[in-house]
C-alpha cells in the first residue's frame, strides 16, 4: 500500500488497504449522500456510468485507501503527488491527502484516527504532507488540527462540478 509491503495497516478502530473493485457498490451509497461530497468538492454521481468514471479516477493509481471499521468500508483516504507553490517547500518530496467518511460514521473520531494513521504512514515516503479543506467546512478543520497539521495558505479556485469559486485553506505535516 503506497509503499507498504504488508496489504493492510490497522490502527486502534480501524484497518485501511487500497481501494478495490469489492469496494464500488458500498462506496457509491456512501456517496450518494450530497452532504458527504460537496465538503470534499463533488458531487454525487447521477449515473452507474458517471460512478464508474470517477471510481476508476480513484484506484487508477493505487493511491486510495480504504478505511474499514469490523471489514465494512467507512471512507476512504486519496493520496496525491504535490507540488506546492511556496518557496519554503521547493525540493521537497510532498503529497497532499484528501479523506471522506460516510455519513453513519462521521462524529466518532474516524476521520482523526485515520488521516494521523495514513500520515504516519506517509511520512516514511514523503518529505511533507499536505491536507485542505473548504473554509466553511469546520469539521475537517478540526481533524487537519487535531492530527498535527499547521495552517500554510488561503486560496480559492473554481470548482466546476459544483459551479463557484471556493475558498480553501492549505495545511501542512
Amino acid at each position: 500500500m503506497t509503499g507498504q509491503n504488508e496489504k493492510t495497516l490497522r490502527s486502534e478502530r480501524l484497518t485501511y488497504r487500497l481501494l478495490c473493485a469489492d469496494d464500488k457498490d458500498t462506496l457509491r451509497g456512501l456517496l450518494a449522500d450530497r452532504s458527504v461530497t460537496e465538503p470534499a468538492g463533488f458531487l454525487p454521481a447521477e449515473t452507474e456510468a458517471a460512478f464508474d468514471r470517477f471510481f476508476a479516477g480513484l484506484v487508477r493509481h493505487n493511491a486510495c485507501i480504504a478505511i474499514l471499521r469490523d471489514d465494512k468500508l467507512i471512507g476512504y483516504v486519496n493520496v496525491h503527488k504535490y507540488r506546492p507553490d511556496l518557496p519554503e517547500f521547493a525540493g521537497k518530496r510532498c503529497v497532499s491527502t484528501g479523506f471522506v467518511v460516510g455519513k453513519p460514521y462521521q462524529d466518532r473520531g474516524y476521520g482523526t484516527e485515520a488521516l494521523k494513521t495514513v500520515t504516519a504512514l506517509l511520512k516514511n515516503h514523503c518529505d511533507l504532507c499536505f491536507a485542505d479543506h473548504f473554509e466553511d467546512n469546520i469539521p475537517s478543520r478540526k481533524v487537519i488540527e487535531k492530527c498535527g497539521y499547521r495552517y500554510v495558505e488561503k486560496y480559492t479556485v473554481y470548482f466546476e462540478e459544483l459551479g463557484r469559486d471556493i475558498t480553501c485553506l492549505s495545511y501542512v505535516y
